[in-house]
């Protein structure tokens, strides 16, 4: 089972408001578009692998009787030249060439920088930004868990779900908790966020988790609830919240990668978006213009002194040719020191 597909899907996004309760904070959101991968309704697939024991079970409110699945714990720890003038003269400028074309290369390189920052711009721009840093929850908010169940039977590879997820923890100090209803159980963002609320207390002893609860909707969209442990809150706030929204919106969307990845990825994302400040790439782009209009003043420049050089060489090669008949004796006896000076300069 995975993503579903279908008619007409809503677009995606952080829509949610939320409640507080017992110092936490809960909310939801939702996300999809108007097509995505067949599928009916979900089965109840254990998840993980041998050894885990089974999750909280029991009738919830609302959801006809959905037994909850398995909960996976896995307690990781913390984690030369010629000597004649005429192959001089060539040395020289195989040299300034030389030059001239590392600077032709540094430009082209700094192009392609450009091009890239503006690019990698272009692309996180549907993202919410971090506006301020946050400072990750200690160790000891924390009583590690696993980190899923899956209801929906979406997942197959445990350890890639299981390895953004981690990334996340490492990152904010929030663990993650994903859980995950077959397909189709409900549409209503009201309901998941009861039930995270609900489930909070009967999956976690502390409160530094973030739970999401994630419904497909069987018609190419989905819907969350979500429920913060009052101490993750520090850290899991609105924005962050949306930052995670947002890229659970694009992955979802993102028919390359598996159901694994689309959570694994969001979390691990959302995790190192969260834990710093958002830089403008114009600070960037400044830089590379800046380096590329002095590159191209050093390169004009060399090029014109190179010229210049290259002038003063003809002329003297010309007078050189000259015979000495035609040259008065102080004529000569300039030249001579004229051609003295510009040997010893070379």
């Amino acid at each position: 089972m995975g993503r579903s597909g279908g008619g007409g899907g809503h677009g995606g996004g952080f829509s949610g408001g939320g409640f507080s309760g017992g110092g936490r904070s809960s909310g939801g959101f939702s996300g999809g578009r108007s097509s995505g991968r067949s599928g009916g309704y979900g089965g109840g697939r254990p998840s993980g692998g041998p050894g885990f024991g089974p999750g909280p079970g029991g009738f919830r409110p609302g959801f006809g009787g959905v037994r909850t699945g398995p909960i996976i714990i896995h307690n990781a720890p913390r984690y030369g030249g010629g000597s004649n003038s005429g192959g001089n003269r060539n040395g020289r400028k195989n040299s300034g060439c030389g030059t001239a074309l590392l600077i032709v290369c540094v430009v082209l390189v700094l192009l392609a920088v450009l091009s890239a920052v503006m690019g990698a711009a272009s692309s996180g721009g549907n993202i919410q930004k971090s506006t301020y840093q946050r400072e990750k929850l200690p160790a000891s908010a924390v009583v590690e868990t696993g980190y899923y169940t899956d209801e929906g039977g979406w997942f197959s590879n445990w350890n890639e779900l299981e390895a953004g997820m981690k990334s996340f923890y490492r990152e904010t100090g929030v663990q993650p908790y994903l859980y995950l209803l077959p397909n189709g159980t409900t549409t209503s963002v009201s309901e998941l966020t009861g039930f995270a609320e609900e489930l909070y207390g009967e999956l976690f002893q502390d409160e530094g988790h973030f739970l999401l609860v994630f419904c497909d909707d069987n018609n190419g969209s989905y819907n969350c609830g979500y429920t913060v442990g009052s101490q993750a809150k520090t850290v899991m706030d609105d924005e962050a919240i949306a930052i995670l929204a947002d890229y659970l919106d694009r992955y979802y969307n993102d028919y390359s990668i598996s159901e694994e990845e689309i959570f694994s990825k969001t979390f691990e994302d959302t995790g190192e978006r969260i834990m710093t400040v958002t830089k403008s790439p114009a600070g960037t782009i400044a830089v590379c213009v800046a380096v590329i209009i002095v590159a191209a003043l050093v390169f004009v420049t060399l090029k014109k002194r190179r010229e210049q050089k290259e002038k003063e060489q003809r002329q003297m090669e010309d007078i050189l040719k000259t015979p000495l008949e035609k040259f008065g004796d102080q004529d000569v006896e300039n030249l001579a020191k004229k051609y003295e000076q510009d040997s010893k300069s070379e």
